[in-house]
């Protein structure tokens, strides 16, 4: 029997029958993919149809059987394949498993490459680049055009001279041919330098300069002097007239006519009365007693006095709405929508605030979708460039400057770009910052900004025109809140206007912030007895003029920066739904937006100036022992961070918020930068720099609440030695572990399996705890210099509350501005992308 016998009866395992036929050679038929014939497919498919059907499971030794003739089989088809030379072997005869060409993974040492290393490759700076070419061929066809045009004139000229003195002037001509030309030389040296001048005159002209804010949007030309303030407010048709416009402040009264407010308010009143005292006490300021009940008692007896209309010297012009102009107009935007007649008895129309708190208007139910929160700015933005004598046919060759939050929301910034863009139609679009824009307007390279807004005060540190990103704090309360806890104060005192409602937009809330402007103060000397008197306008209604004493009400209100409790803002906003989808890295899934230790510290209640000396020192040591290499790069926040919700609140007292950013960004650059910015604090914004007295009283707070160790020279120094006597303690440490671990090691016992109860390693710390010699630290810190704190005014008397959009038209005028425009183009193709390539900061 040959080897094809003997292969056919062990296909199966089993031996074969006697009687069966003879196997005929194979022959060469086609190969199936796993490297068998059809034949000995088929030939296999036959055994497995003749196998008789028993009912009875195969034993375990016939199976394995089995399997070892199917492994036989296919090795010594395998064999066979090879001698006839069909099989697939890669190495010897070339047949590959695929047709396709295997790539094989490069090697990095071995490869270089330049892709969008270098500036010409990105889109943005090749646009760039080719504009700026096609401005200079422009400029050079009209040079030629003005050069040819007067050599045409001059050589008709000279062709007709020529004709007449030919003869006579041939010698004069070319003596004089080099003259002429030194002439012509300087003549084109004066017209290219007027028209420099006139290209520096026209220079921001067709830049837009937009600061948008939760209570007004200042917008302007780059060239003008001051900017147009539109109230970010919009009158829309009301369609639930049978609402109630909600009391406030909310409020009770007892027996004996008394307001009653939450007992929150009144100790935090109580606390800053007592601070109020001690400030007079210590300045030797006398306060007559019974000054407060001689106030409420003559509020008391005051009734109100009716005025005629012509009579009347705060009349107000409240809008006509069946006039022609009026009738058919959809809505009314700034100042037309706050001289609407709306009352109890007109509710046709209703007021919204698109923005609030300087985030997009998620906290209120006048807005249910996001596009109404973008269609009220858009048609905010068009009535405000009409009011610039633009129209929307012109924006496409304007170009718009957008001041953006310190501590931005990407969601927000975004969302602005792609309004002003897509929707209102700007050609370019640029982003700064709101402190490095405060600082273009100062005229400061470094300084720490205060800009404290209507709903919120953001302190941040600048350094050479670039935000430090660790010193950004936004604190959750402004003005508005000053207005507010006034009106609070005054009802305390028997305000005889009682049915005030801070509600009512277009009447009280115009009164109660004028009330603000006219007579809050935080100048003690001026803290006294005062008669004054207001008038009160609604529609429909006759003015009333009222008289009413004030005390220390007037200084009371605005100490609430520096006592936030006394606002009660951590109830008053809160988020009522999510419209626009928040900021997320797309591979986390987490918080894509940027992140500032010092706005964690304000969160966590972690404050710098709340620690006693020795956890400030070791605190300090520590963060600095992490400090970043680039401090206004993004910087990596943590989980923490990521989680929590952008717009918690945080209502860290102003002078500590200030301690706080200063003390951060020294920690994120050097401690030799604390002396320029405690000398560099600038005041911006409406909410604090228009009352009288603010610097005296900051610069006070600061130095009351500063460390003594964060205020002198001598910081480093200090937190040098702190490092040593933490590294002493940590070798310390270490030493007794080991001694500890070597006590309780066994025999054949490696050291580093040996482990201590949680009763040895508390004594372990106990012994190496951080001791720090706070004498030696008291006598280094005297050696050094107190660091000076400085409030500075504002340029040239000019209005602290335009400094900021003021910067944004001096940045739009640089040369830098050039190269930070983002076109319809650049934003069509990468989105927000572009804000990666087109800011200064780290977007």
């Amino acid at each position: 029997m040959n080897s094809d016998d003997n292969l056919a009866r062990e296909v199966d395992g089993d031996e074969v029958l006697k009687s069966d036929p003879p196997i005929e050679e194979p022959k060469q038929e086609p190969i199936n993919g796993d490297g068998e014939s059809k034949d000995t497919e088929n030939a296999a498919a036959k055994k497995r149809k003749k196998a008789p059907a028993s009912g009875k499971k195969p034993s375990a030794e016939v199976l394995q059987r089995r399997k070892e003739g199917r492994m036989k089989a296919a090795a010594t088809i395998a064999n066979n394949l090879k001698k006839t030379g069909i099989g697939r072997f890669e190495e010897e005869n070339g047949f590959r498993l695929t047709s396709v060409k295997q790539t094989p993974l490069i090697n990095q040492k071995n490869y270089y490459t330049d892709y969008l290393k270098k500036d010409e490759q990105v889109s943005f700076i090749r646009n760039w680049r080719m504009e700026k070419l096609l401005q200079q061929k422009i400029k050079n066809l009209k040079k030629d055009d003005l050069k040819k045009e007067e050599t045409e004139g001059t050589g008709s000229d000279s062709r007709a001279e020529s004709l007449s003195l030919k003869d006579i002037e041939n010698e004069t001509n070319e003596k004089k041919a080099v003259v002429e030309e030194d002439e012509e030389e300087e003549e084109d040296d004066e017209n290219d330098n007027e028209e420099l001048s006139e290209e520096k005159a026209k220079l921001g002209y067709d830049t837009i300069v937009i600061q948008p804010g939760s209570e007004n949007i200042r917008i302007g030309r780059a060239t003008n002097a001051y900017p147009k303030t539109i109230p970010t407010v919009i009158a829309v048709p009301n369609v639930n007239k049978d609402a109630d416009i909600p009391l406030s402040p909310e409020r009770s009264y007892n027996e004996d006519g008394d307001v009653i407010f939450s007992e929150k308010f009144n100790e935090a009143k109580e606390l800053v009365s007592k601070d109020f005292r001690a400030r007079m006490k210590y300045y030797k300021r006398r306060i007559l007693p019974n000054s407060r009940e001689a106030a409420i008692n003559f509020n008391r007896r005051q009734e109100p006095e009716k005025i005629p209309d012509h009579n009347d010297p705060m009349k107000k012009d409240w809008l006509d709405l069946s006039s022609d102009e009026n009738k058919d107009r959809r809505f009314f935007v700034g100042e037309d929508a706050f001289n609407l007649p709306i009352s109890d008895k007109f509710k046709d129309w209703k007021l919204r605030y698109p923005i609030v708190a300087g985030k997009f208007n998620e906290f209120s139910d006048d807005y249910s979708s996001p596009q109404e929160v973008l269609g009220d700015l858009c048609n905010i933005l068009t009535e405000a460039l009409k009011s610039l004598d633009i129209k929307l046919s012109q924006t496409p060759g304007l170009k718009a400057i957008l001041i953006i939050p310190d501590l931005y929301d990407k969601m927000y910034v975004e969302n602005w770009c792609e309004l002003l863009l897509k929707h209102v139609g700007f050609g370019k679009v640029s982003v700064i910052q709101e402190a490095v824009s405060a600082t273009f307007g100062a005229g400061f390279s470094s300084a720490c900004v205060v800009d404290v807004g209507a709903q919120t005060t953001s302190v941040t540190c600048v350094e050479e025109g670039m935000v430090i990103n660790d010193s950004r704090l936004l604190l959750d309360f402004g003005g508005d809140n000053i207005t507010e806890t006034f009106i609070n104060i005054l009802l305390q005192s028997h305000f005889p206007y009682k049915e005030i409602n801070l509600n009512n937009r277009n009447d009280d809330w115009e009164l109660a912030q004028t009330l603000k402007h006219n007579y809050v103060t935080l100048q003690d000397a001026d803290v006294s007895v005062q008669h004054y008197h207001f008038y009160k306008s609604k529609p429909s209604e006759k003015t009333e003029k009222y008289e009413f004493k004030v005390f220390d009400e007037v200084m009371l209100a605005p100490l609430g920066l520096f006592y936030p409790e006394l606002f009660e803002v951590q109830d008053k906003r809160e988020k009522k739904k999510l419209l626009f989808s928040p900021s997320e890295d797309q591979y986390t899934g987490l918080s894509n937006n940027p992140s500032s230790r010092s706005q964690e510290n304000g969160i966590d209640k972690l404050a710098f100036s709340d620690l006693a000396d020795g956890d400030l020192l070791a605190r300090l040591q520590e963060e600095k022992s992490k400090k970043s290499s680039n401090a206004v790069s993004k910087p990596k926040s943590t989980d923490a961070a990521d989680l929590r919700e952008f717009y918690t609140n945080c209502t860290m007292p102003l002078e500590k918020a200030i301690i706080e950013s200063i003390t951060n960004a020294c920690l994120s650059t050097d401690f030799s930068k604390a002396k320029k910015l405690y000398d560099n604090i600038i005041i911006v914004g409406g909410g604090l720099a228009k009352i009288p007295g603010y610097d005296l009283l900051l610069t006070d707070r600061i130095n009351i609440w500063r460390p003594k160790y964060l205020s002198t020279s001598t910081i480093d120094e200090i937190l040098e030695y702190v490092s040593k006597e933490r590294a002493s303690c940590e070798q310390k440490r270490q030493t007794l572990i080991e001694e500890y671990k070597t006590r309780k090691q066994q025999k054949d016992q490696p050291l580093e399996e040996v482990e201590l109860d949680d009763s040895e390693l508390e004594h372990i710390d106990e012994k190496t705890q951080l001791l720090l010699d706070l004498d030696y630290l008291d006598s280094v810190c005297d050696n050094g210099f107190l660091l000076p704190v400085t409030i500075l005014p504002p340029p040239r008397e000019f209005d602290p509350a335009m400094l900021t959009w003021k910067g944004g038209s001096v940045y739009g005028r640089l040369k830098v501005a050039s190269e930070m425009w983002i076109s319809s183009d650049d934003w069509n193709l990468l989105q927000s992308r572009s804000l990666y390539y087109k800011t200064l900061f780290t977007y």
